[in-house]
């Protein structure tokens, strides 16, 4: 378990990081520097792309364990491990699958920055992705201690 907490404080570290990669590339575009962005950009989806790495080794070594819901070993720990996985698997999963949208919109936001659809004079959806990004990695600062820290 100890891996895994340390694992998962780089996970705290990596969504930090990339808040602040997304929040760079708008002061970039802002100040004209197009390649820039781009790059901050890719260092966010870099980052993203790690954070679910790390959620795809953790999730897996649970279910090694039959840790996972409806599976008899998990119903031999009794309720509460029932309940705390069940909430575990679904929350975690559920921040996975917006954090996946996210990689799709920032892409896509890149993408229109190359065709010079986004610019220092129209950088709306550029801001709306970072906000999106900075709400995905501000549900992981309430669910990192929830399922982490809390014992």
């Amino acid at each position: 378990m100890r891996c895994i907490k340390i694992r998962n404080t780089n996970d705290d570290l990596t969504a930090a990081i990339s808040s602040a990669t997304i929040a760079m590339s708008i002061t970039a575009i802002q100040k004209k520097s197009k390649k820039l962005a781009i790059t901050l950009l890719f260092i966010t989806i870099l980052l993203g792309i790690g954070f679910l790495i790390n959620k795809y080794f953790e999730w897996g070594h649970h279910i090694k364990d039959q840790i996972y819901p409806g599976s008899a070993a998990l119903a031999l720990r009794g309720q509460g491990d029932v309940l705390f996985y069940g909430l575990y698997y679904f929350m975690t999963g559920l921040h996975a699958l917006h954090i996946i949208i996210g990689l799709i919109f920032i892409t896509v936001i890149a993408r229109l920055i190359l065709k010079d659809k986004i610019d220092s004079g129209n950088y709306v959806l550029l801001e709306n992705s970072g906000l999106y990004w900075h709400l995905v990695d501000l549900i992981w600062i309430f669910l990192f201690p929830l399922f982490y820290l809390i014992t």
